[in-house]
């Protein structure tokens, strides 16, 4: 099963339409797509199309061939732009999309994954969870030095590892592949996309990021891509780091 994961930069690309975002990520090859900061779909469709959010840009969940979602229970108490859902198929989980949007004076980033920890933390130590989407996290973020390794630490305590590190070894805050550019500054690129799994779905996954001139038109981020089981689509590995 394929996910993928990505900020679709709707406040500086307000001309782009979700079904215009969710087919540029099936031609990927998803199964399953979270898309952060995206205009409402047209049509919500139950079981297979969700929004998460009042208003637009919001967070949108969508998965096709032959699967289907469930809502958790436990959104209405869910921080913003956070929702769970059991996705079923031929590989089931339970699911945690996010994306975390601090306000001027509002609450932050940090307290907001802290809330989603707080309402979900039995959702997501089930033995099959994933958790993925913009996090809007990095201990390379000045202010975030000591919140995101507390984060990390709070969801290991779940069960849960980050793919990426998981399979690159390399350290939060010294990844070689960034998913993110501040204002398209060379200086200013950080990781801050990930997919947390439970052990039962982090054996024989991988992951990578699509980079590249296609992608940086569109958005700040870039995509993440997720492949649940060794029997990938086609050949998955982490895309080379950018200088």
């Amino acid at each position: 099963m394929r996910l993928i994961a990505w900020n679709a930069n709707y406040n500086n690309h307000k001309h782009r339409t979700f079904e215009e975002n969710a087919e540029l990520l099936f031609a990927e090859g998803a199964d399953l797509i979270v898309v952060s900061e995206t205009a409402k779909p047209v049509d919500v469709v139950e079981d297979r199309l969700a929004f998460i959010g009042t208003g637009t840009p919001g967070l949108a969940v969508m998965v096709r061939n032959g699967y289907t979602l469930d809502p958790s229970s436990l959104n209405p108490k869910a921080p913003p732009l956070f929702g769970g859902f059991h996705v079923h198929g031929t590989v089931s989980f339970n699911l945690l999309a996010v994306w975390p949007v601090q306000t001027k004076g509002g609450v932050r980033y940090s307290q907001l994954l802290d809330q989603a920890l707080d309402t979900f933390g039995d959702f997501l130590r089930d033995q099959r969870t994933v958790m993925i989407g913009d996090f809007n996290s990095s201990s390379r973020v000045l202010v975030q030095k000591d919140s995101h390794p507390v984060f990390v630490a709070r969801i290991g305590a779940l069960g849960l590892r980050s793919i990426y590190h998981s399979q690159t070894g390399q350290p939060h805050g010294g990844e070689k592949v960034h998913t993110y550019r501040h204002h398209d500054a060379v200086k200013s690129r950080f990781h801050l996309d990930y997919c947390f799994l439970s052990p039962a779905l982090l054996d024989g996954a991988n992951i990578r990021v699509l980079d590249g001139a296609k992608w940086e038109t569109r958005s700040d981020h870039y995509p993440i891509v997720v492949d649940l089981t060794g029997d990938s689509k086609e050949p998955v590995g982490l895309s080379r780091p950018r200088s």
